[in-house]
């Protein structure tokens, strides 16, 4: 039996997203995405609503609903099992690459791991054990 070998992570490739520029965004889908950026769904899972996106963008409510069914069949959408959307996060890390050099260190760097100093327990000041000890009256 062959096993396959497998590839090492690679931020510059699993971290990353096509440019918007080369996916050929039309001013709706740039409109869309911007409004769900802009309204909290870059981090949380957030509800769209196409009325309220189409006052905002300028559009009509058919063609704020195609915006959305091309953002996330490119993925740049993701929508979840309740009908939310949040952006795709390879997306925000094409934008921010300090932040995805950040995040890569923290998926290869070695765990940090408690020693026996850590595992002690905390020893006690002399000063702290005499405010313990220290009876204070009400005034």
């Amino acid at each position: 039996m062959t096993t396959m070998p497998v590839e090492s992570f690679n931020p510059e490739r699993d971290l990353t997203a096509p440019s918007l520029y080369s996916l050929n965004l039309s001013a709706a889908q740039h409109c869309t995405l911007a409004w769900v950026e802009d309204h909290g769904g870059l981090f949380d899972a957030i509800t769209v609503p196409a009325e309220t996106v189409a006052e905002d963008c300028g559009n009509s409510v058919s063609t704020v609903y195609d915006a959305l069914a091309r953002l996330e069949g490119l993925r740049l959408l993701v929508k979840t099992d309740a009908g939310l959307y949040r952006i795709n996060a390879r997306y925000y890390f094409t934008l921010h690459p300090e932040l995805r050099e950040m995040v890569a260190a923290a998926l290869t760097d070695p765990p940090v791991t408690p020693d026996d100093r850590a595992r002690a327990p905390r020893k006690v000041s002399n000063t702290d054990s005499r405010r313990r000890r220290t009876i204070r009256p009400v005034t």
